[in-house]
């Protein structure tokens, strides 16, 4: 099989490098647009670059939802290769999920999509959410489609956040009957800390922003898998393990985030 890469990054200093070594090796080329990032994150695929020649980087400015799926648009008609595969900067895959990925597509001629798991990481890298899933041909879970088919017709459809792969008569490709589901999960780190930026909005004591730092040692499962090999090639501040002190200030911090934000809505309507 050959394969392209589709990312789109913004502010993802943290966790890029990860992402893209994770699936580097078995791409035959890579594209990254860039929306907008004000940190780390250019400079650093910049440098990926010359390791990996096949990561082509280009800047995009400032990205709306209904222009983040026209980029994504645009990938597909760049992409010449037989298969396309997603990677967001903030997903991370293992050695044994992109085998199993490649050993499917391999087994299967006519396959046309496959759906990959993941983990929702919260706090840090080795624990994760069973909130927020999503509802894939008829089960509840957290998985999303990943790999696709190159075929005639094939487009994106929608805005960011419901946008979603169709084929030629608008069916939705992880519908189709050609389907398969991976066993193996990647790390999907969306809710950690991905970036200096983020920093700066958890100062202006945002519930939201904050949710993003609990370790959820006290509502949330330890990962019962080894992390991304890359994750321990290249140790770094985001791949800390959190204890269990630093998950209850976090947690007592969004508590009373979320008292004052009741309050301050009170308010408003009084």
């Amino acid at each position: 099989m050959t394969l392209t890469v589709h990312c789109i990054v913004k502010n993802e200093e943290r966790f890029v490098e990860y992402a893209l070594r994770s699936v580097a090796p078995y791409a035959d080329h890579i594209f990254v647009f860039d929306t907008g990032s004000t940190d780390q994150t250019v400079p650093i695929i910049r440098d990926l670059q010359k390791q990996f020649p096949q990561i082509m980087l280009e800047e995009k400015g400032e990205s709306d939802k209904e222009r983040h799926t026209a980029l994504r648009q645009e990938m597909v008609e760049r992409t010449t290769t037989e298969w396309f595969m997603i990677v967001d900067g903030d997903e991370i895959w293992t050695k044994r999920g992109m085998a199993e990925a490649i050993d499917r597509i391999e087994e299967n001629a006519s396959l046309e999509c496959l759906i990959a798991p993941f983990y929702l990481c919260v706090g840090d890298i080795y624990h994760y959410s069973s909130r927020g899933m999503y509802k894939i041909r008829g089960q509840l879970l957290h998985a999303t489609p990943r790999f696709f088919r190159k075929t005639a017709g094939l487009h994106w459809k929608g805005a960011y956040n419901t946008d979603m792969v169709v084929d030629a008569e608008e069916t939705p490709v992880f519908e189709k009957s050609a389907v398969l589901f991976l066993q193996h999960s990647f790390w999907h780190v969306s809710h950690l800390i991905r970036s200096s930026r983020d920093d700066r909005e958890y100062s202006s004591g945002s519930v939201r922003q904050w949710k993003r730092r609990l370790t959820y040692h006290w509502i949330g499962r330890p990962i019962p898998e080894q992390v991304p090999e890359v994750f321990l090639a290249i140790p770094s501040p985001a791949t800390a393990r959190l204890g269990r002190k630093e998950s209850f200030v976090q947690l007592f911090r969004l508590v009373g985030l979320k008292v004052r934000q009741k309050l301050e809505s009170k308010n408003k309507e009084v």
